[in-house]
């Protein structure tokens, strides 16, 4: 998996989560799209989003990489490359 192929992956998901009609592109900013309240608990979209790309990561021979602190209000493209 390359950053192209990651970014497509992150964008899908993102475009799951999105019942707030956002314009989703690399240039989509995670938190306009996912929320820490709109679940139970951990059972979130912010949470599940995270977890998802972790797994995809690792799935396709990556290290789980420790995100950027800002990552939530971050875009794909900026995310992207620092957790591949």
């Amino acid at each position: 998996m390359n950053v192209e192929q990651l970014k497509k992956v992150m964008k899908y998901h993102l475009a799951n989560f999105n019942d707030e009609g956002v314009e989703i592109n690399n240039d989509t900013i995670h938190n306009t799209v996912l929320s820490a309240i709109d679940g139970y608990g951990n059972a979130n979209s912010k949470y599940i989003y995270r977890a998802v790309i972790r797994w995809t990561l690792k799935k396709n021979g990556h290290e789980d990489k420790p995100w950027p602190s800002d990552w939530f209000d971050q875009s794909v493209a900026y995310l992207a490359p620092k957790i591949i």
